[in-house]
């Protein structure tokens, strides 16, 4: 039954491929075979889903060794792409070597070539659970020693500070302090420059005349990680 599924899902693929306007299809890229869980399902109407690990990556396009080969994977600005903290830098966050799955459509015009509409990095997810745990564990002690926290919205955001506007109109000068946590509201390490004017923000420091060296900055309008969808 094995074989019937590899056999069925390669005739739906060379149907797939033969659509395109190129009249030879070259085989892609021998793998080696690894431990991971790769995958290649296409579908009638040239559905992917594909499992593999990043042989490269830049922004708009990565190559996935997945099975069969390298595949080529467009990933166009309408794309999904996953987890959510790492989806305006991904060419930057995610790297060589990661597990990732891939869904998509067979590009027509080009071989060996997927048009992503979802991409998720498992390798990636399983770091920032970890580093979102182990802050979230560290600020645990922090707030035990500043029980108070300033909330409110970002503005005047510089290199180095903001002010912090609360609901009540009192406005606070917030310089991070050394080792200062700069987190998501997932608990992710941001850098400070990810923090724009607008965003609400939880501070923990000490307020000294309206001035709080912080050590703890929190983004809650940057997004939690995304856990949805378990391609």
């Amino acid at each position: 039954m094995a074989g019937a599924g590899v056999l069925a899902t390669a005739a739906i693929l060379a149907t797939a491929l033969a659509a395109s306007a190129q009249t030879t299809v070259p085989a892609p890229t021998a793998v080696t075979t690894t431990n991971e869980p790769q995958v290649l399902n296409v579908g009638q109407n040239g559905n992917v889903l594909l499992r593999g690990k990043i042989a490269s990556i830049a922004n708009g396009t990565m190559t996935v060794q997945g099975w069969g080969g390298t595949w080529t994977v467009n990933i166009p600005a309408s794309a999904s792409v996953f987890p959510a903290a790492a989806a305006s830098n991904y060419a930057t966050a995610f790297q060589t070597g990661d597990f990732v799955g891939v869904q998509g459509t067979i590009d027509t015009s080009a071989n060996w070539t997927v048009n992503a509409t979802l991409v998720r990095d498992w390798t990636y997810r399983t770091a920032l659970t970890s580093q979102e745990k182990a802050n979230a564990q560290a600020a645990q002690g922090i707030r035990n020693g500043y029980p108070r926290d300033y909330v409110g919205t970002a503005s005047n955001v510089s290199a180095s500070s903001l002010t912090l506007t609360a609901s009540n109109g009192t406005a606070y000068t917030v310089n991070p302090g050394a080792n200062a946590e700069i987190v998501s509201r997932g608990w992710a390490t941001l850098p400070f420059a990810s923090i724009q004017n607008g965003d609400n923000v939880r501070v923990y420091g000490v307020n000294a005349s309206g001035t709080i060296t912080a050590s703890i900055i929190r983004d809650v309008t940057l997004p939690v990680t995304a856990t949805s969808s378990t391609h």
